[in-house]
């Protein structure tokens, strides 16, 4: 494994300094075992006895469910009280991005969250003077969210179709809980996401709903204490919440509600809205959904189950194609009718009260 993560870690490692920079250069901002495992690894959709996401679980100094920041530095011979760096994404309209007032005794400064496949200008001010600036693309398949709070945190969008489409960034987001119960006797509801991830989610990536698949023993419904139920979101006032409990793989078929979950996410889709999906570790019953959710649009198998697999980078531990709930789950899923897999996963939505023309709807607006 050192072979393969010395090399990348050289390339990604990309800097910008000085006071212009003319070219445009090429960041890739998958971390590089995610990198290295979307290279390297090609499943079969006929074999599931065996699974390669343990090669690429290797121990770092960075969270493995992160994605790989944009370097910027420079250099100042005089320190002023505040600095100001702005990103605008060249298209459309050289949007601003980030514009942020940092120490102005730094001399570097990491750019998160940015998406694939789009242009940059950035510049560092120190309110007389220029201290750097340049432009830059990025690039890579998967958009890994950099917010510390969150674990398992990532954009549905950039996904290849076998028709030749892509997902869109910005629509549907999945990951772990953002509230959670604490004390002995789970007497206090604690808000667990960080105000400047709420401030992250709210603002920068528009998130409007938030589908919470847990059950009433996670949620607090369960106990004897009356009033600590779960049953707000912290991301805002405005943005609507719902927690529609559902089954992971390992017990498909059971009591799903996958169509209502479908449904709630079209809803959003409709105003332009993103979504946020989770349940406590956005892991097995996020991972069913966002399974149908891909599928339904296309998404090769091979590509489902490295979807499924990327949480294996995460805090919540392993999660392999060739056992635990999805060696259960994707026989069944498999059991309905058609030849693709993208048409079983119609049938299943079309079964649970979906219609063609939702779907289709669906389809417009995710590719």
């Amino acid at each position: 494994m050192k072979q393969i993560i010395i090399p990348l870690l050289a390339i990604l490692a990309v800097t910008f300094s000085g006071e212009s920079q003319a070219k445009i250069r090429k960041h890739n901002i998958e971390n590089p075992q995610v990198k290295a495992f979307y290279d390297q690894v090609r499943y079969s959709d006929s074999d599931y006895s065996y699974s390669l996401i343990d090669r690429y679980r290797v121990r770092t100094h960075y969270r493995l469910d992160q994605p790989w920041p944009v370097e910027v530095n420079w250099e100042s011979t005089v320190a002023s009280e505040n600095l100001r760096v702005v990103v605008k994404e060249v298209k459309p309209g050289n949007a601003t991005v980030l514009d942020k007032t940092i120490d102005g005794h730094a001399s570097s400064y990491f750019i998160w969250n940015l998406v694939p496949g789009r242009r940059y200008t950035y510049s560092v001010t120190d309110g007389s003077r220029v201290l750097t600036s340049g432009k830059f693309s990025t690039e890579g398949r998967r958009r890994m969210i950099y917010a510390p709070s969150v674990h398992n945190f990532r954009d549905l969008g950039g996904m290849k179709t076998t028709s030749g489409k892509t997902l869109k960034y910005g629509k549907l987001y999945r990951g772990g809980e953002l509230v959670n119960l604490t004390g002995e006797n789970r007497e206090k509801v604690r808000i667990q996401v960080r105000e400047d991830d709420i401030r992250l989610m709210h603002d920068d990536l528009g998130i409007r709903g938030e589908i919470d698949f847990r059950f009433d023993g996670e949620l607090g419904y369960a106990d004897d204490i009356e009033g600590n139920e779960i049953k707000f979101t912290p991301l805002g006032d405005d943005v609507a919440y719902y927690n529609i409990q559902t089954h992971h793989a390992g017990q498909f078929g059971q009591d799903m509600r996958h169509g209502e979950i479908f449904k709630t996410v079209l809803h959003h889709l409709r105003k332009g809205e993103a979504v946020y999906l989770h349940c406590v570790a956005g892991a097995d019953r996020t991972g069913l959904m966002c399974l149908l959710l891909e599928g339904v649009l296309g998404v090769p198998e091979s590509d489902l189950m490295k979807d499924y697999e990327l949480t294996s980078f995460s805090i919540y531990g392993p999660r392999r194609r060739n056992n635990g709930d999805m060696s259960h789950g994707l026989p069944m899923l498999k059991a309905y009718p058609g030849s693709t897999m993208q048409e079983k996963i119609t049938n299943l939505f079309l079964s649970e009260g979906v219609t063609r023309q939702e779907i289709d709807e669906y389809t417009d607006l995710m590719l």
